[in-house]
């Protein structure tokens, strides 16, 4: 992360707030993004039977929504008789017999009528807790996007959503992706992730005049095959405050490291 940005944070005007299934439209006309995208339909019956026929684990959120509120997880069980199902929602688990009793279920459950159903990726894990990473992308002066740092963010043990105010913990990239690389094949992950955060900026800051600031959620599976899981056009403050927490602890473990090899 950079040390001139992870101080302070940009203040910027609040651009329109984005709608995922508008994003998920947009960035799929894009050859050098789309294949980074996860299968994204409208909820509706059809869409959802559909969805669980192609995926074992599927979520169901907001097509306008922050901080995780709303969000379900539905998974799919093979059975030998017949697959059953389980509805996470929160840190609570449900079990259904059929896809039409756990559809019934999320409509009951959803937090508006207007919802999208997304392919579950396997993601990667840090003490058993699957993490995302979000990017803080900022407009430069000379037109350019640039990731200022990257927030990693851990679910809380039995809850399926990994943002910060519904209890995810912080972490820093490096100790997130340790476990699964070298070095070397971290800067090159960490060159991917970048690349990839600011072709999205490219393509839609367009459909946002004035914007100065993307939000971008990606989650890695277990290829290191990195997955736009969101763009927020309206990120919480809060990263800010992560993404100086962690480079100060960053820091520090370096220099803690400095003192052991002399």
């Amino acid at each position: 992360m950079r040390r001139s940005h992870a101080a302070v944070p940009i203040k910027l005007k609040k651009p329109a707030k984005g709608i995922k299934w508008d994003h998920h439209c947009e960035l799929m006309k894009n050859s050098q993004i789309n294949s980074h995208l996860p299968a994204t339909m409208k909820l509706n019956k059809q869409s959802f039977i559909d969805m669980l026929s192609r995926y074992k684990t599927v979520y169901l959120k907001p097509n306008q929504g922050a901080f995780g509120v709303g969000v379900m997880q539905v998974r799919k069980i093979e059975h030998e008789k017949q697959p059953f199902f389980y509805v996470h929602v929160g840190t609570q688990q449900k079990k259904f017999q059929s896809a039409k009793k756990v559809y019934d279920f999320v409509l009951a459950k959803r937090a508006s009528t207007d919802y999208i159903v997304q392919q579950g990726i396997d993601l990667l894990r840090w003490n058993k807790r699957p993490f995302d990473l979000r990017l803080m992308i900022t407009k430069q002066k000379d037109n350019t996007w640039r990731n200022e740092g990257f927030v990693g963010r851990a679910a809380q043990p039995k809850n399926i959503v990994t943002n910060i105010r519904s209890g995810g913990t912080a972490l820093s990239i490096e100790e997130l992706l340790a476990p699964y690389t070298t070095p070397t094949t971290q800067k090159k992950v960490i060159l991917k992730l970048n690349k990839l955060g600011t072709r999205i900026c490219k393509h839609l800051e367009k459909n946002y005049s004035g914007i100065q600031l993307f939000g971008i959620d990606i989650g890695m599976d277990q290829n290191l095959k990195p997955w736009v899981i969101e763009v927020n056009t309206r990120p919480e403050k809060i990263c800010w405050k992560c993404m100086r927490m962690l480079y100060k602890k960053n820091i520090s473990n370096k220099r803690t490291q400095k003192v052991k090899q002399k």
